[in-house]
């Protein structure tokens, strides 16, 4: 396979990814805004790389450097995330249907007090 299509599919794979886990967090939490965006959108970002902004930092992927690392992609952003949103200021999303368990137990880890909205 060749490098240009390594870095393509890696790019792919890192969107889909980056999107799941903020995915999951909008659906859990009512909280800090984190945005995302991509080369694929915006022109003005390096070419196959991610942009993820919260209200305490940007984090920018280059797809490249993660060709065949998806797992430690994956343990990067949410631990990048962890760190740069300030869950203490989130509340659960009422109504819910399914919460994920990784962004609940962030949560109650930055609310011992375990209250709810």
């Amino acid at each position: 396979m060749s490098h240009d299509l390594d870095v393509y599919l890696a790019h792919q794979r890192a969107v889909q990814l980056v999107h799941g886990i903020v995915i999951r967090y909008r659906l859990a939490l009512d909280g800090p805004t984190v945005k995302t965006t991509h080369s694929d959108l915006d022109a003005t970002l390096p070419a196959r790389s991610i942009l993820i902004t919260t209200d305490q930092g940007e984090l920018l992927i280059r797809s490249a450097e993660w060709v065949d690392r998806v797992d430690d992609l994956a343990a990067h952003v949410l631990g990048w995330l962890m760190a740069h949103i300030d869950l203490r200021a989130a509340t659960t999303r009422t109504g819910a249907r399914r919460y994920d368990e990784v962004w609940m137990t962030a949560w109650r880890q930055a609310n011992p007090g375990g209250r709810r909205t």
